[in-house]
């Protein structure tokens, strides 16, 4: 795995190891799973049993159910983003990118079949252009976007996700920028993304996103 950072093409890779690998699985009925099962970088496991515990209703939703995750040595920082699909490669998982937005974190989560498979820190809009939550499909793809409502402004690998300028897309990633509403991240990973997803797939803007696995890393 190769956490990267970005800043509107300008790329250095800092090389992030794996502590801890988590797989957390949820049953067919989206019901919450009591056993936890760690694997350790030298390939032992361990199982932790947290009974009386539920999921948040986000992650019960079918479209987001959360069956693995990853757990990084190091928070990261502003600008800097990663991508492995290792996992769901050596285990055979399939299906389309399922996005989370965590606006209270500032970081953006990508899923496939239900495992973690990437992660950004974001920019996004505060106080009267505060980023609006919910789940939003994707309206429409525009690799090239520029914004007819701020002056050309770029807006690459734009994820359009609401009719009114709300949308994911390539910017500036910093502790000090913020948006008109939409979510911006690292250029390359606005790339990667934009070529994993199609119009029509949904998006999950939301706040506190799985504290008890995420914490606020």
């Amino acid at each position: 795995m190769e956490i990267l950072r970005n800043v509107f093409g300008i790329n250095s890779g800092i090389g992030l190891s794996l502590s801890l690998m988590v797989s957390f699985f949820i049953p067919s009925q989206l019901s919450a799973q009591t056993n936890f099962i760690v694997e350790y970088e030298d390939g032992t496991q361990a199982h932790i049993e947290r009974q009386g515990e539920t999921l948040p209703k986000e992650a019960r939703e079918s479209a987001f159910a959360v069956r693995h995750y990853v757990e990084l040595d190091r928070p990261l920082e502003f600008g800097e983003h990663y991508w492995d699909e290792g996992f769901v490669k050596a285990h055979s998982l399939r299906g389309p990118a399922q996005i989370v937005v965590d606006l209270e974190a500032e970081q953006l989560y990508v899923y496939r079949a239900g495992a973690e498979i990437a992660r950004t820190k974001i920019t996004r809009g505060w106080e009267q252009y505060d980023t609006p939550t919910g789940v939003f499909p994707i309206l429409e793809k525009d690799a090239d976007h520029v914004s007819s409502t701020y002056k050309g402004a770029p807006m690459p690998y734009n994820l359009r996700l609401t009719w009114k300028g709300i949308a994911i897309h390539g910017a500036e990633v910093d502790d000090v920028s913020a948006t008109h509403g939409c979510i911006g991240v690292p250029l390359e990973f606005a790339r990667k993304l934009f070529g994993n997803v199609t119009v029509g797939q949904k998006v999950l803007v939301t706040r506190d996103w799985l504290p008890e696995i995420y914490g606020r890393s």
